[in-house]
């Protein structure tokens, strides 16, 4: 009765009232009796709701439908690196396959959650303000997912290190930040659904922490990793071919630029977090990326093999040059290798000293510490 009591005031509603009373010609007792029926009721409620939205609904619900949109766009580039993935390294480790597969169905899940959380807001609950400020799954779907895909990445990140410089020390301290923001966006996570109230997660003490430990632990990773990788990948470009020269400069340029990649929207996540705490929303673009943002840097490390192949594959000549070396000397050049080929007269004899420069086909993969990869390449 408070509802309808309420519904009334509103001088569109009373006028309504007073036209369908004037033009039915019925009772005001059976009119009420009508306006209490259920169907009708709903109506009222959701009027009632419709004129509860607040003034600044665009700064509520504008950050969250653009947070679901990127998701949803992230996840179609996610879709076409699989794709490519799946066409051009078929002999890849188990290890590997299950390492880039296990990431997308992590990602799938994630972008259905959140997709159920637009539904819940946007759908059931449209024009619902209590509704709308409702978690629902958004503490599960955002910050715990982003925090365990960021683990297993930077995990994998960590053995590589591991594996190039031989000292366990480095990524271990790597390894336990990573497990710290993880632990961040777990408790991130919990909280959130404790509170129950999506208004509240910038304003209460113990979730602003943890969200901070989630952010920057996330940030520092990624930033230790890039520039240990670079460090490491940049001295060992001092001690190889000058034909390996390059694959290195482009093996280091993708691992900063992945890396630094999602330090920069972990660090823009924290700064609106901090900075804006009475929008709470404005937080939801950067963090609803970060999980596909990890999983389409690396896959995109895993696929540049694929173009450094093409790149190498077209440097390669295949046609035949000769190059006159005075008198009967030549030089052949194919796309197997430089063959010398000397005529040396010795009296009545002449002799043919043939000498083959091997170029070797097949150099390094453009990311050279992932030769392991693939079962062709490795017997360990």
């Amino acid at each position: 009765m408070h509802l309808f009591l309420e519904f009334t005031r509103s001088p569109s509603v009373g006028a309504a009232i007073i036209y369908i009373i004037s033009r039915k010609r019925c009772r005001p007792r059976a009119f009420a009796h009508l306006l209490l029926r259920p169907a009708f009721m709903s109506v009222l409620a959701a009027r009632a709701a419709v004129e509860g939205i607040p003034s600044d609904i665009v700064i509520i619900t504008g950050p969250t439908i653009l947070g679901i949109c990127l998701n949803w766009g992230f996840m179609g580039v996610l879709a076409a690196q699989i794709y490519f993935y799946f066409l051009h390294f078929p002999d890849d480790r188990a290890a590997v396959k299950i390492l880039v597969y296990g990431l997308a169905i992590l990602d799938v899940a994630q972008t259905i959650l959140i997709t159920a959380d637009a539904f819940h807001w946007f759908g059931y609950g449209f024009g619902d303000m209590a509704q709308l400020d409702d978690p629902f799954l958004n503490s599960w779907d955002v910050p715990l997912m982003d925090a365990l895909i960021s683990l297993i990445v930077q995990g994998f990140y960590c053995w590589r290190i591991f594996h190039l410089a031989k000292r366990v020390w480095v990524p271990a301290i790597i390894l336990l930040v990573s497990v710290t923001q993880c632990v961040g966006g777990i408790w991130t996570a919990i909280r959130a659904h404790q509170l129950g109230q999506l208004h509240l997660i910038s304003l209460d003490h113990q979730e602003v922490v943890v969200q901070t430990v989630w952010l920057v632990g996330a940030a520092i990773a990624d930033v230790a990793i890039a520039a240990t990788l670079a460090l490491i990948l940049l001295r060992t470009n001092k001690t190889t071919l000058p034909a390996t020269r390059s694959v290195i400069s482009r093996v280091v340029r993708i691992t900063v630029e992945t890396n630094a990649l999602t330090a920069g929207v972990a660090v823009f996540s924290l700064i609106i977090f901090w900075a804006i705490p009475q929008h709470a929303t404005l937080v939801v673009p950067p963090t609803s990326i970060i999980g596909k943002l990890y999983t389409n840097c690396l896959i995109a490390v895993f696929n540049n093999r694929a173009t450094d192949a093409a790149r190498r594959s077209n440097s390669n000549n295949h046609g035949m040059h000769s190059l006159a070396a005075g008198g009967g000397n030549t030089m052949q050049r194919t796309n197997q290798g430089a063959i010398d080929t000397r005529s040396m007269p010795m009296g009545g004899v002449k002799i043919h000293v043939v000498r083959e420069m091997s170029r070797g086909t097949h150099l390094a993969d453009s990311d050279m510490e992932l030769n392991w990869m693939s079962d062709k390449n490795s017997n360990v």
